[in-house]
């Protein structure tokens, strides 16, 4: 991430949150008290220590396969985010080469620019959230190539700019394929990670209470909050999954603070 780019928005929908916090944790304790009447405890012959140690390898498992599905799903918005990034310094840069460019490829180069920029933000970023490539931000490109390639080189002043901006060019193609590639991913292997995280919590929780946990106070308590903060996890992660929208989702800020950089009015729409 850059410094230039705001923190992404964490926007949690208040009905989680009065379910993660209220309803599970509630049911927990109704489904403690229930399931510990009716273990029989003795005190002479326990296996706790068995009990205790599947706990332990339980949590252990849980916690590595959270932390390799945090890292996959997270380093996919960060790439996506870096790339557009990049993306968006190129075209700003091509933009200001064009002042020693001459009339009017130039004016054509800075509208297909700042087309360009609009397109992605404004029907591209929704298109790859849904899964699929915008074919119109294709177009754009492919005539930005042509006519950057097709710039006069009269002079050593405009043969730099046209080297300058055949290069920046490359880069914005560069990143917008790495770009839509991490975007339209399966993410097969992300996903098999989310299914054992949500998994694992299920068996933090369900396995206290299998095994019969005692119905006090503090037991009560700290399976409700256990309980809590293993929903909270489970919905964070869900939202991982979804590198373009959801509570960690990147926005297409780099396009519209290029826009912005250039003088044209940012779209608000995404």
């Amino acid at each position: 991430m850059t410094s230039s780019l705001p923190a992404r928005e964490i926007r949690v929908p208040v009905f989680f949150l009065l379910l993660l916090l209220v309803v599970l944790p509630a049911l927990l304790v109704a489904g403690a008290l229930l399931l510990g009447r009716r273990r029989k405890r003795t005190s002479a012959e326990s296996d706790s220590d068995s009990l205790g140690f599947v706990g332990g390898v339980l949590n252990a498992l849980f916690t590595v396969v959270l932390a390799f599905y945090v890292v996959f799903s997270w380093q996919t918005g960060d790439d996506i985010e870096k790339a557009a990034t990049a993306e968006a310094n190129a075209l700003t840069d091509a933009h200001w080469q064009m002042s020693a460019a001459p009339e009017p490829a130039a004016s054509t180069i800075r509208t297909l620019l700042t087309q360009y920029a609009a397109r992605v933000a404004d029907h591209e970023w929704p298109a790859l959230d849904a899964g699929r490539a915008d074919p119109g931000t294709d177009a754009i490109l492919t005539s930005l190539r042509a006519e950057v390639i097709g710039l006069p080189a009269d002079t050593e002043l405009q043969k730099a700019a046209r080297e300058q901006a055949t290069q920046d060019v490359r880069l914005i193609d560069e990143n917008h394929r790495e770009r839509v590639d991490q975007a339209t991913d399966d993410q097969f292997f992300t996903v098999i990670l989310l299914i054992g995280t949500i998994l694992g919590a299920l068996l933090m929780v369900v396995f206290p209470l299998l095994v019969g946990i005692s119905p006090t106070t503090a037991n009560i308590a700290s399976m409700a909050l256990l309980t809590a903060v293993l929903g909270c996890t489970v919905f964070m992660s869900l939202e991982l999954l979804h590198p373009l929208h959801g509570a960690f989702g990147a926005d297409p800020d780099a396009f519209r603070i290029a826009l912005e950089s250039l003088g044209v009015p940012a779209p608000t729409g995404t």
